[in-house]
């Protein structure tokens, strides 16, 4: 199943996703500087906030809305010195990684992996609903990480959380605008 990468994006952006994160790791700088632009461009049009994950350079030069980073990447003041207004988040995976990153000034975390995943070839070991909800409360944001489906989807909106990133169970999906519709309709109801 090979599909056009700007397709999916448009059809994530008909089924109402927020937030669109270039992620591609497999691709080259080049490649992923061709599809960042494309993608910027819907983005921008739409009014969809756009993130680039791991790569500060790319992510000044698409003029991204945003920084995603990794406990491996580059430390949050350093980005920040470059990205100045702009969002920056970062992966966490357990407390200690949560408190880092407020003290460090992330706008944002992402934490899981929540449930089992099969997106990374070597994922963090599962931090599970129960963490989840300690997050309640949180002063930033905070996004639920790694094996998100539309079949669990309830469990992770019943632990307080509203924001999500899915990544296998739409670019799965036969009809992936309409699976963003389920999406987002689960997650806005009860939020």
């Amino acid at each position: 199943m090979d599909r056009d990468p700007i397709e999916l994006v448009k059809a994530q952006i008909r089924g109402g996703a927020d937030v669109i994160q270039l992620r591609e790791k497999e691709m080259s700088k080049r490649e992923r500087l061709e599809l960042g632009l494309k993608i910027r461009e819907l983005t921008r049009d739409s009014g969809v906030i756009f993130i680039v994950n791991d790569d500060l350079d790319l992510a000044l030069i698409l003029d991204a809305d945003g920084l995603h980073l990794g406990q491996e990447d580059i430390p949050i003041r350093y980005a920040r010195s470059f990205m100045k207004e702009r969002l920056i988040g970062v992966s966490t995976h357990s407390e200690g990684e949560v408190r880092q990153a407020l003290d460090e000034g992330a706008d944002y975390i992402g934490f899981g992996p929540v449930f089992q995943t099969t997106t990374k070839d070597a994922p963090d070991p599962v931090v599970g609903i129960e963490m989840l909800e300690r997050l309640r409360g949180l002063a930033i944001p905070y996004v639920a990480i790694g094996g998100i489906k539309e079949e669990n989807l309830r469990q992770v909106v019943d632990a307080g959380c509203r924001r999500v990133a899915i990544i296998s169970d739409i670019l799965l999906a036969e009809d992936i605008e309409a699976k963003c519709k389920r999406l987002k309709t689960l997650l806005t109801e009860t939020g």
